[in-house]
């Protein structure tokens, strides 16, 4: 029996580091024969999969940085090792023919739609695909997206309230398949690899704090945290041309590796790109500006303990006199107010809506 710890760690005990889905997957997969397969795991985000499969060396699909860490902490409790080159990340697909994928269905339907697209890319008649799901969170897209790159599509009965989706018979594909798509908003059009946060559109949240941020010129240094597509370092960079301003040091870190490719595709290559989960990498004191729309749903998950460890890094790596802007949902102020209010020496709430807040905090000289 393995130990498997969540990474970031967390004090709500009601958040595990697997469901019944992924035991439901597990079992299934256990039941066959699984020596010399190519096996692939897409979306094990704290590495329950991965490691009870270690022995059949799985290629591991991911997308963010706190999984790999999550995997990386989880084998070495374990005293396992990854095998070198194994970890994979998006939107790479994995190498050679696919014997069994083994894909956690995400909330995000694009995001489902990549994973689908990679596996079918490396499937044939003989390639088998199991994906896991809680039969609350089970949507019709689900099967829909499914069934435009399988001709076989069957669920399993239920167990613990979890269900499988069994995909077999790669279909010949009839429509090209975007990988990326465009994203508008007023006059301003971003490229974003399908599954990034906010698909299709710019969240309305960072619409409300875009329309009402300012610039201030005699900031140099600017961390865009959290960054999506990079849209609000587009806006600065954008404010600052329009005042005929030299471009600022933009750094912008998202935790997401499909956000941070959209991000450099659409910013310029002299901006400073991180993927990572934490801020551990940057200097402290360094920044004049960081701003951002931070992440509270974490797949089907509310966190808001990783916002707030944030909050407290972004502290850090401001200098004296640093603003940190943020914009929130308005039911998480009871949350978020008090651990600012404790770290900042002067908080002004910039804008209010019925659903959104925007707070500046300023950093003592």
């Amino acid at each position: 029996m393995y130990t498997i710890v969540r990474y970031p760690e967390t004090k709500n005990n009601s958040l595990k580091p697997w469901s019944a889905a992924d035991e439901l997957l597990l079992e299934r997969v256990n039941e066959q024969n699984l020596s010399g397969k190519n096996i692939v795991v897409f979306n094990d985000r704290f590495g329950y999969l991965s490691v009870n499969l270690n022995s059949f060396e799985p290629w591991i699909i991911t997308g963010y940085r706190s999984q790999e860490k999550a995997l990386e902490r989880n084998f070495k409790i374990n005293g396992l090792d990854i095998e070198p080159g194994h970890i994979i990340r998006l939107p790479e697909p994995p190498p050679g023919k696919i014997d069994i994928a083994l894909i956690r269905i995400p909330k995000s339907i694009e995001l489902f739609r990549l994973f689908l697209y990679l596996t079918h890319e490396k499937s044939d008649e003989n390639t088998e695909v199991i994906c896991s799901f809680m039969t609350k969170y089970f949507s019709p897209q689900i099967l829909k997206t499914a069934e435009l790159f399988f001709e076989y599509v069957e669920q399993s009965k239920a167990k613990k309230k979890a269900r499988l989706l069994i995909l077999k018979n790669p279909k010949e594909l009839k429509t090209e398949i975007k990988l990326t798509e465009q994203v508008t908003w007023k006059n301003i059009t971003l490229k974003q690899y399908s599954g990034v946060f906010s698909s299709s559109r710019i969240d309305f949240a960072t619409r409300f704090l875009l329309e009402n941020f300012r610039v201030n010129v005699n900031e140099k240094r600017i961390l865009d945290l959290a960054a999506g597509n990079g849209i609000i370092g587009y806006y600065i960079l954008k404010e600052y041309k329009k005042q005929n301003l030299p471009q600022p040091e933009l750094h912008l870190l998202d935790d997401s590796v499909l956000a941070v490719k959209s991000a450099e595709m659409n910013l310029p290559s002299k901006c400073f790109f991180h993927y990572n989960d934490t801020l551990e990498d940057l200097k402290e004191n360094y920044f004049d500006l960081i701003i951002t729309n931070p992440p509270f749903h974490f797949e089907h998950e509310i966190n808001t303990e990783i916002s707030i460890n944030l909050f407290k890094e972004s502290f850090a790596k401001l200098k004296p006199g640093g603003r940190f802007v943020l914009v929130f949902n308005r039911h998480l102020a009871g949350k978020y107010k008090p651990v600012l209010k404790a770290l900042f020496q002067k908080i002004t709430l910039v804008a209010d809506s019925p659903k959104y807040m925007i707070l500046e905090c300023r950093k003592q000289k």
